[in-house]
Protein backbone atom coordinates (compact mmCIF):
# COMPACT_ATOMS: atom_id res chain seq x y z
CA UNK A 1 0.00 0.00 0.00
CA UNK A 2 1.80 2.93 -0.79
CA UNK A 3 1.15 6.96 -0.41
CA UNK A 4 -0.52 7.68 -3.46
CA UNK A 5 -4.52 8.71 -3.36
CA UNK A 6 -6.93 5.66 -1.72
CA UNK A 7 -6.56 2.59 -3.71
CA UNK A 8 -10.32 2.72 -5.25
CA UNK A 9 -9.15 6.11 -6.80
CA UNK A 10 -5.67 4.56 -8.07
CA UNK A 11 -6.93 1.37 -9.42
CA UNK A 12 -9.49 2.58 -11.39
CA UNK A 13 -6.90 4.90 -13.05
CA UNK A 14 -4.44 2.33 -13.70
CA UNK A 15 -6.61 -1.14 -14.31
CA UNK A 16 -8.79 -1.14 -16.82
CA UNK A 17 -9.66 -4.59 -17.15
CA UNK A 18 -8.67 -7.92 -15.65
CA UNK A 19 -7.62 -11.16 -17.89
CA UNK A 20 -6.38 -9.60 -21.07
CA UNK A 21 -3.39 -9.97 -22.73
CA UNK A 22 -1.03 -8.00 -25.33
CA UNK A 23 2.71 -8.55 -26.61
CA UNK A 24 4.62 -5.91 -24.54
CA UNK A 25 5.98 -2.76 -26.28
CA UNK A 26 9.17 -1.25 -27.42
CA UNK A 27 11.61 0.56 -24.57
CA UNK A 28 10.62 4.51 -25.19
CA UNK A 29 14.22 5.64 -26.45
CA UNK A 30 13.46 9.81 -25.43
CA UNK A 31 13.93 10.19 -21.16
CA UNK A 32 10.66 12.00 -21.09
CA UNK A 33 8.61 8.72 -22.03
CA UNK A 34 10.82 6.61 -19.91
CA UNK A 35 10.61 8.51 -16.85
CA UNK A 36 6.65 8.67 -17.75
CA UNK A 37 6.54 4.59 -18.18
CA UNK A 38 8.53 4.31 -14.98
CA UNK A 39 6.42 6.31 -12.57
CA UNK A 40 3.17 4.69 -14.07
CA UNK A 41 4.80 1.41 -14.23
CA UNK A 42 6.03 1.71 -10.29
CA UNK A 43 2.79 3.01 -9.12
CA UNK A 44 0.86 -0.19 -10.81
CA UNK A 45 3.09 -2.55 -9.38
CA UNK A 46 2.25 -0.76 -5.77
CA UNK A 47 -1.28 -1.14 -6.54
CA UNK A 48 -0.96 -4.73 -7.86
CA UNK A 49 1.05 -4.95 -4.33
CA UNK A 50 -1.83 -3.30 -2.05
CA UNK A 51 -4.09 -5.68 -3.61
CA UNK A 52 -1.95 -8.98 -2.98
CA UNK A 53 -1.54 -7.35 0.89
CA UNK A 54 -4.99 -7.66 1.26
CA UNK A 55 -5.57 -11.25 0.05
CA UNK A 56 -6.23 -10.86 -3.65
CA UNK A 57 -4.01 -12.63 -6.18
CA UNK A 58 -3.50 -11.04 -9.02
CA UNK A 59 -1.61 -12.30 -12.29
CA UNK A 60 1.18 -9.90 -12.23
CA UNK A 61 1.96 -10.21 -16.40
CA UNK A 62 -1.99 -10.07 -17.00
CA UNK A 63 -2.61 -6.62 -14.86
CA UNK A 64 0.62 -5.41 -17.32
CA UNK A 65 -0.57 -6.51 -20.28
CA UNK A 66 -3.75 -5.03 -19.80
CA UNK A 67 -2.66 -1.86 -18.74
CA UNK A 68 -0.88 -1.77 -21.80
CA UNK A 69 -4.07 -1.99 -23.76
CA UNK A 70 -5.76 0.45 -22.13
CA UNK A 71 -2.70 2.85 -22.69
CA UNK A 72 -2.77 2.37 -26.48
CA UNK A 73 -6.70 2.61 -26.31
CA UNK A 74 -7.23 -0.81 -27.21
CA UNK A 75 -9.94 -3.08 -26.35
CA UNK A 76 -9.43 -5.35 -23.17
CA UNK A 77 -12.37 -6.82 -23.26
CA UNK A 78 -14.43 -4.99 -20.41
CA UNK A 79 -15.43 -1.37 -20.29
CA UNK A 80 -13.82 1.23 -17.65
CA UNK A 81 -16.89 1.36 -15.85
CA UNK A 82 -16.77 -2.35 -15.69
CA UNK A 83 -13.86 -2.52 -14.72
CA UNK A 84 -14.32 -0.12 -11.79
CA UNK A 85 -17.09 -1.87 -10.94
CA UNK A 86 -14.51 -5.35 -10.39
CA UNK A 87 -12.18 -3.29 -8.79
CA UNK A 88 -14.26 -1.26 -5.90
CA UNK A 89 -16.38 -5.00 -5.45
CA UNK A 90 -13.02 -6.21 -4.42
CA UNK A 91 -12.09 -3.16 -2.15
CA UNK A 92 -15.14 -3.94 -0.14
CA UNK A 93 -14.85 -7.86 -0.26
CA UNK A 94 -10.88 -7.67 0.87
CA UNK A 95 -9.74 -9.58 3.77
CA UNK A 96 -9.45 -7.37 7.40
CA UNK A 97 -6.45 -6.83 9.22
CA UNK A 98 -5.81 -8.94 12.12
CA UNK A 99 -6.20 -7.76 15.24
CA UNK A 100 -8.55 -4.48 14.32
CA UNK A 101 -11.15 -3.01 11.50
CA UNK A 102 -10.85 0.56 13.12
CA UNK A 103 -8.88 2.44 16.21
CA UNK A 104 -10.62 4.61 18.24
CA UNK A 105 -10.29 7.92 17.59
CA UNK A 106 -8.46 9.25 21.54
CA UNK A 107 -5.88 6.61 21.25
CA UNK A 108 -4.69 8.22 18.01
CA UNK A 109 -5.43 11.52 19.37
CA UNK A 110 -2.86 10.74 22.09
CA UNK A 111 -0.20 8.83 19.61
CA UNK A 112 -0.72 12.35 17.84
CA UNK A 113 0.24 14.53 21.44
CA UNK A 114 2.99 12.47 21.82
CA UNK A 115 4.80 12.71 18.65
CA UNK A 116 4.18 16.47 19.27
CA UNK A 117 5.70 16.66 22.57
CA UNK A 118 9.43 15.33 21.22
CA UNK A 119 11.74 17.77 21.39
CA UNK A 120 11.87 19.89 17.98
CA UNK A 121 8.74 18.88 16.83
CA UNK A 122 6.57 21.24 15.22
CA UNK A 123 2.35 21.20 14.36
CA UNK A 124 1.03 23.28 11.77
CA UNK A 125 -2.49 24.32 11.79
CA UNK A 126 -3.77 21.47 10.04
CA UNK A 127 -2.60 19.12 12.83
CA UNK A 128 0.29 18.04 10.92
CA UNK A 129 3.84 16.91 13.42
CA UNK A 130 6.78 17.07 11.73
CA UNK A 131 9.88 16.55 13.17
CA UNK A 132 13.41 16.82 11.79
CA UNK A 133 15.81 13.80 12.29
CA UNK A 134 18.44 14.98 9.85
CA UNK A 135 18.25 18.68 8.37
CA UNK A 136 18.58 19.06 4.38
CA UNK A 137 19.38 21.72 2.42
CA UNK A 138 17.43 23.95 -0.14
CA UNK A 139 14.32 24.97 -1.70
CA UNK A 140 11.10 22.67 -0.35
CA UNK A 141 9.04 21.10 -2.89
CA UNK A 142 6.07 23.12 -4.02
CA UNK A 143 2.85 21.07 -4.79
CA UNK A 144 3.58 21.21 -8.61
CA UNK A 145 6.42 18.99 -8.07
CA UNK A 146 7.29 15.50 -7.88
CA UNK A 147 9.58 13.41 -4.99
CA UNK A 148 11.80 11.32 -5.32
CA UNK A 149 11.62 9.46 -1.64
CA UNK A 150 12.58 6.38 0.75
CA UNK A 151 10.04 5.71 4.01
CA UNK A 152 8.69 3.99 6.03
CA UNK A 153 4.69 3.98 7.34
CA UNK A 154 3.54 2.98 10.35
CA UNK A 155 0.39 2.98 12.78
CA UNK A 156 0.14 3.54 16.15
CA UNK A 157 0.58 -0.43 16.86
CA UNK A 158 3.85 -0.22 15.56
CA UNK A 159 2.71 -2.27 11.96
CA UNK A 160 4.63 -1.23 9.58
CA UNK A 161 2.19 -0.83 6.52
CA UNK A 162 4.53 0.16 3.78
CA UNK A 163 8.03 0.85 2.72
CA UNK A 164 10.39 1.03 0.48
CA UNK A 165 13.49 -0.89 -0.87
CA UNK A 166 14.61 1.59 -2.93
CA UNK A 167 13.69 5.15 -3.92
CA UNK A 168 10.27 6.04 -5.45
CA UNK A 169 8.90 9.29 -6.78
CA UNK A 170 5.32 10.86 -6.17
CA UNK A 171 3.75 13.69 -7.46
CA UNK A 172 3.10 16.12 -4.19
CA UNK A 173 -0.30 16.72 -5.11
CA UNK A 174 -1.49 13.75 -5.71
CA UNK A 175 -0.57 12.15 -2.14
CA UNK A 176 -3.08 12.41 0.97
CA UNK A 177 -3.07 15.84 2.05
CA UNK A 178 -1.30 15.47 5.52
CA UNK A 179 1.96 14.32 3.84
CA UNK A 180 1.64 16.91 0.42
CA UNK A 181 1.79 19.44 3.15
CA UNK A 182 4.41 17.95 4.93
CA UNK A 183 6.59 17.70 1.91
CA UNK A 184 6.30 21.17 1.06
CA UNK A 185 8.18 21.91 4.52
CA UNK A 186 10.83 19.50 3.92
CA UNK A 187 14.26 20.07 2.50
CA UNK A 188 16.25 17.61 -0.37
CA UNK A 189 18.58 15.24 1.83
CA UNK A 190 16.62 15.50 5.00
CA UNK A 191 15.18 13.17 6.97
CA UNK A 192 12.01 13.45 9.14
CA UNK A 193 9.02 11.88 11.06
CA UNK A 194 5.55 12.95 10.10
CA UNK A 195 2.35 12.24 12.03
CA UNK A 196 -0.40 12.73 10.27
CA UNK A 197 -4.38 12.63 11.69
CA UNK A 198 -6.37 10.49 10.33
CA UNK A 199 -8.83 13.10 8.58
CA UNK A 200 -5.43 13.97 6.57
CA UNK A 201 -5.03 10.39 5.47
CA UNK A 202 -7.74 7.64 5.01
CA UNK A 203 -10.70 9.09 7.35
CA UNK A 204 -13.02 7.18 8.72
CA UNK A 205 -13.10 4.21 6.24
CA UNK A 206 -9.50 3.43 6.15
CA UNK A 207 -8.56 1.06 3.08
CA UNK A 208 -9.72 -2.66 3.59
CA UNK A 209 -7.24 -5.20 4.76
CA UNK A 210 -4.40 -2.37 5.12
CA UNK A 211 -5.28 0.95 7.18
CA UNK A 212 -7.59 0.69 9.83
CA UNK A 213 -10.58 3.56 10.22
CA UNK A 214 -9.82 6.56 12.16
CA UNK A 215 -5.57 5.67 11.80
CA UNK A 216 -3.38 8.19 11.97
CA UNK A 217 -0.19 7.57 10.21
CA UNK A 218 3.50 8.34 11.09
CA UNK A 219 6.02 7.80 7.99
CA UNK A 220 10.22 8.49 8.15
CA UNK A 221 10.53 9.90 5.18
CA UNK A 222 13.76 10.91 3.47
CA UNK A 223 13.34 13.63 0.73
CA UNK A 224 16.31 12.63 -1.83
CA UNK A 225 14.90 14.98 -4.18
CA UNK A 226 12.96 17.20 -5.82
CA UNK A 227 11.93 16.45 -9.76
CA UNK A 228 10.63 18.94 -11.58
Amino acid sequence: MHIIRHLAVAAAMFVAAIGAWAQPAAVATDSVSVAVGTVLGGTIGRIVGEFEQGGVALDRNTVAATAERAIRGLNTGITLEQAQEIVNGILASMKPMEGVDSFDTASQEQWLAEAAARPGASTTASGVVIETLNAGSGASPVTTDNVRVFYVGRLSDDTIFDATDDPVTFPVAELTPGLSEALTLMQPGGRYRVTIPSELAYGEEGIPGIIPGRAALQFIIELVEIVK
